[in-house]
């Protein structure tokens, strides 16, 4: 190969590296470094037509196990191990938005006459709530999932005292063509809009048992 030509070669791969970057020859997730922010928003849709009466829920605020706590999504990719995948994170902190969607969703169920999140103000009863799984499954030997998982407990205020009611933990998996930041957010907002029709329905069939 003669220096004209090798010079020609290099000019050929820098101008391709610069098109890449330039124009999006490849992911866009892959060659854009810039903040990518998301939401996981869900919504019940029609607001029930019949409320209890007098039955006041404190929703305490969400807790998340410690390595999903942070803004940044995180993927699993060993058995043991997660990484987070900068620059793709939340637009809020993971605890303010699960409050956010559960209060949404809870207070147009009618199982309660009220939804609060002020612990100092009056309530019958605390709901519990924890994320314990929420990421996307980027192992080699398995299949791109996005996966969650929350556990409820629901207690009662009696005489400045609380006793255990009920509690569940739920998990989703929700199968995507490809791990990424994006298909992994949708398939959690999928995921945690059926999360939260499936403990309404647990918690509607609590009431409706339970004696006056």
């Amino acid at each position: 190969m003669t220096i004209r030509t090798l010079i020609r070669c290099i000019g050929l791969i820098t101008l391709l590296s610069l098109l890449t970057g330039c124009f999006g020859l490849g992911s866009k997730e892959d060659y854009d470094d810039r903040p990518h922010y998301y939401v996981i928003d869900v919504d019940r849709g029609a607001v029930a037509s019949h409320f209890v009466t007098d039955r006041v829920l404190y929703l305490k605020p969400v807790k998340l196990t410690s390595h999903f706590r942070d803004q940044a999504i995180v993927f699993r990719i060993g058995d043991d191990e997660y990484q987070q995948q900068m620059p793709h994170q939340f637009f809020s902190s993971p605890e303010e938005m699960f409050n956010e969607q559960l209060k949404r969703w809870l207070q147009k169920t009618g199982l309660f006459s009220q939804v609060i999140l002020n612990e100092d103000a009056p309530a019958d009863m605390i709901l519990e709530t924890a994320v314990t799984a929420l990421y996307g499954d980027n192992r080699e030997q398995y299949s791109p999932q996005a996966v969650l998982e929350m556990q409820f407990f629901l207690l009662e205020i009696d005489q400045n005292t609380t006793q255990p009611l009920f509690q569940t933990g739920l998990n989703v998996a929700v199968d995507i063509t490809e791990t990424t930041p994006s298909n992994v957010v949708k398939a959690w907002r999928q995921g945690l809009a059926e999360l939260l029709a499936t403990i309404e329905d647990d918690l509607s069939d609590y009431f409706s048992k339970r004696k006056p």
